[in-house]
Parts: C-alpha cells; structure tokens; sequence
C-alpha cells in the first residue's frame, strides 16, 4: 500500500551564516556552491582592490571577492587564512572571502524585515533584508547583486 507522504508547506528559507568583522551575515544556500576552509589565492595584476585574485576549485578558475571591501567594511590582510563562500551569482561562480562560517537557519519568511534606508538601494548594496533576534541582527545579503555589480571586473580577470 503506498504512502502519501507531503511536506508541510512552510514560508521558510535556509540561509548560510558567517560573519565579517564582527558582524552576522547570511547567503540563501539556494545560491552557495560550497564553502572553502583554505583557499589559496592568485592575484590577478590590475584587477579592482575588491577583488583579491583567482582560485583553481577542482580545474575551474573561480573569482574571489573580498567581501568586506565589497560591504565597505576594514579590510582583513590576505596573510590571514582565507575563507570562501563559494555562490552561484547570475551563472557565475565568485568566491566570497568571509571571515568565518558560522552555520546553516531556517529563517521564516515573515520574520525577515526590510533592510533600513543607508542612502543607498538594494540593487548596488545587495542588502535583502535582516532578521532581528535577542542578542543579534542578521543581515541577509543577495548573491546575484553582490556579484552582478563586479561585471566589468570579472570580465578583465577572465581576460587576463
């Protein structure tokens, strides 16, 4: 006798969460690739301060954008150990250099808030929006935008 089994219908979304120089933020793990512990990283010569080079991920040449420089935030030394969330950004895969994972959360749709006005627009700053929590605010960015807004550098790595 087969079994109809259904998934409850839920309004949630998982998210990818790490952090940057202290602060908590989250990528929809519909986008992430995987996650790098160590990357090694190539510099690529006259490419944009934001990003910090090429990484070889199993024979295929991966962009890897310093996130913090991206968000305006300090920028940590390369010297550092480099950790990559590695998403799917309009077909293209970019590593973004995280300080460290934190974890995987379901995050229900309704709790998400609309990111507060910075004088800027979702569409160049890649805020979708934060969740507030006690004890923390988790801001949850869009891959596509993050990457999108690098086009014309991702095409000068490509070249070189």
């Amino acid at each position: 006798m087969p079994m109809n089994i259904r998934r409850a219908q839920d309004d949630s979304s998982r998210w990818v969460t790490f952090e940057l120089a202290g602060q908590l933020y989250g990528l929809e793990i519909l986008k992430v690739q995987e996650v790098l512990a160590d990357t090694e990283i190539e510099s690529v010569p006259g490419a944009v301060p934001q990003i910090l080079g090429v990484a070889n991920l199993r024979g295929a040449i991966v962009t890897i954008l310093d996130l913090r420089l991206r968000l305006g935030l300090t920028p940590r030394p390369v010297a550092s150990p480099v950790c990559c969330v590695v998403v799917d950004g309009h077909g293209e895969s970019v590593g973004l250099r995280v300080d460290r994972v934190v974890d995987v959360r379901r995050i229900a749709e309704g709790a998400i808030k609309r990111a507060p006005a910075t004088g800027g627009s979702h569409s160049t700053s890649g805020v979708m929006g934060v969740v507030s929590r006690p004890g923390e605010l988790l801001t949850l960015l869009d891959a596509d935008v993050l990457v999108s807004v690098l086009s014309p550098a991702l095409n000068l790595v490509r070249a070189a």
